[in-house]
């Protein structure tokens, strides 16, 4: 007996299918979208640096070369060998500064943050200065006498920053924070200056309260925020004048005996003959 068949229900949900595999499809877009937008600078740096090695490009030209049009590329070989000795000495007077400050007490509270081409050392308010006040205490010169000798003796420069906490400050010697941070950070060049640091090789800055290392929030983050950091880098050798190319044309220098001559002044009209006397004279004695 055959089985008697039943009919067919039509299935109206069957639109869910497509639209739940927009969905899907949609939000894998936003997450691809969103994983892309977050960019891992390291991770990029490290990658340019890696394929330009390889291919024997640069990806990302210096400030004012261009890879078009016959811009120069810069060799990275060079550049990297002419970084090594300036890591190398600012690692050296940092291992000296640590050494020192074992072994001084005068140093105590100094903090040393190595960057790539540059050293921070880094001294808080409560060691050079009272609180509103811009003059390096008496018994904090001994600090700044005890960095100067290793800045002195080594081919560096360095800049003096003062940085303030956010809170307002208006005297009658001190109208703003960055008068205070300025005035800070010039009282400490002095001193190195006195130390025999040549002022060619020192500057100063003033930052106010815009370049925080704490948050302002907290007592302990605005203690932070006050004090004058040394900068120090690595002394930048003088430039060599730039030579002419091979090749160029360059204007000729005119001879010497090419200066033109002033004119020669007009000669005089020739005279009429003078009638000779003699004749007459004879003619006159017959």
């Amino acid at each position: 007996m055959r089985k008697k068949k039943h009919p067919e229900h039509v299935n109206h949900e069957r639109w869910l299918v497509s639209y739940a595999d927009f969905i899907t499809l949609l939000f894998a877009f936003f997450v691809v979208m969103f994983a892309v937008s977050q960019v891992d600078s390291k991770r990029l740096g490290r990658f340019t640096e890696a394929f330009s090695k390889a291919v024997g490009i640069t990806l990302m030209p210096l400030q004012g070369e261009s890879l078009m049009n016959g811009g120069k590329v810069p060799d990275e070989s060079s550049n990297s060998a002419g970084d090594q000795p300036s890591v190398a000495e600012l690692d050296g007077l940092r291992n000296a500064l640590i050494k020192m400050a074992q072994m001084n007490n005068a140093l105590q509270g100094l903090q040393i943050i190595q960057h790539r081409h540059e050293l921070v050392l880094r001294l808080p308010e409560s060691v050079l200065f009272d609180t509103g006040d811009a003059r390096v205490k008496d018994a904090s010169i001994s600090t700044l006498k005890a960095i100067a000798p290793e800045l002195r003796e080594r081919s560096v420069e360095v800049r003096v920053e003062g940085h303030t906490d956010n809170r307002p400050i208006s005297t009658g010697r001190f109208r703003s924070n960055w008068e205070l941070s300025t005035s800070r950070a010039i009282a400490v060049m002095v001193v190195l200056s006195n130390e025999g640091i040549s002022n060619a090789r020192l500057s100063v800055a003033g930052y106010g309260e815009f370049r925080p290392v704490g948050p302002n929030g907290t007592e302990d983050g605005r203690k932070q925020n006050r004090r004058v950091d040394l900068v120090v880098t690595m002394l930048k050798p003088p430039e060599a004048p730039a030579s002419e190319e091979p090749g160029g044309d360059s204007p000729a220098a005119p001879p010497a005996d090419s200066a033109p001559t002033p004119p020669s002044p007009p000669s005089p009209a020739p005279s009429a003959p003078a009638a000779s006397t003699a004749p007459a004279a004879a003619e006159h004695a017959r």
